[in-house]
């Protein structure tokens, strides 16, 4: 499937978490547990304690990284894969009309990768990027925050771009910690795992789901109800 880009002057926006949402699982913990074990789920956890994020603990984790790209790409090959029906939703928003693209605080390595292998590789997405440079791999976060910095990407900025071209609704699918921010100010959020339990505890509307057959059943219902409440 080659489709050109939806316009940024969309009606819809839809922003769409990749690690455990656009991928079966989550590349990036994946890919961190096969190369230096799990000590850095407590540096992790220490971090999230102290009300720091990403920003705070990947440059760390990533500092001494052991692994080439090349090894890199084999692992995620043998063990990543996109998300049951996420072709398909893929389709049914570009024959929409739908702006979507992809919002992750992961790495640009493993996106890259597999959108080509799956050829999604037209969706436009922004990440943390892992750089290699004589053997040593290090962390380029460009779209951090100024007003935040928490988030190595600051997914909330994609919600406010939406605001300011004039989007009618704003759409988000996620499962994590950085995926609370822009989910608090969308309009309409599917969650799961850890971003549906914080909708819950905050009283936020959301739709749960699985994957992508869910959004494809109750996205154009959600929408028609958010479309006619504007209306009003």
């Amino acid at each position: 499937m080659v489709k050109p880009m939806s316009p940024n002057g969309s009606d819809i926006w839809v922003l769409c978490d990749f690690d455990g949402t656009t991928s079966v699982h989550d590349v990036q913990n994946m890919l961190l547990d096969h190369f230096i074990g799990e000590n850095w789920r407590v540096e992790v956890k220490a971090a999230l304690a102290q009300g720091k994020k990403s920003s705070e603990y990947m440059p760390r984790i990533y500092k001494d990284w052991p692994a080439t790209k090349e090894e890199m790409i084999r692992v995620i090959d043998e063990k990543a894969d996109i998300a049951p029906y996420f072709p398909e939703f893929v389709e049914y928003c570009y024959d929409k009309g739908y702006h979507l693209e992809i919002v992750s605080d992961g790495l640009d390595i493993y996106i890259n990768h597999l959108l080509a292998k799956y050829k999604l590789d037209f969706i436009p997405f922004t990440s943390n990027r892992l750089i290699f440079t004589d053997g040593n791999a290090e962390i380029e976060s460009p779209f951090r925050s100024d007003f935040c910095g928490l988030c190595g990407n600051c997914k909330k900025q994609r919600v406010m771009a939406a605001r300011k071209a004039n989007a009618k609704c704003v759409v988000y699918l996620g499962d994590g910690i950085s995926d609370e921010c822009p989910a608090a100010i969308s309009d309409i959020v599917f969650a799961k795992g850890g971003l549906l339990a914080y909708c819950q505890r905050h009283e936020l509307p959301a739709i749960p789901f699985v994957d992508f057959s869910d959004v494809l059943e109750a996205l154009p219902q959600a929408l028609e109800e958010h479309l006619l409440s504007v209306k009003r």
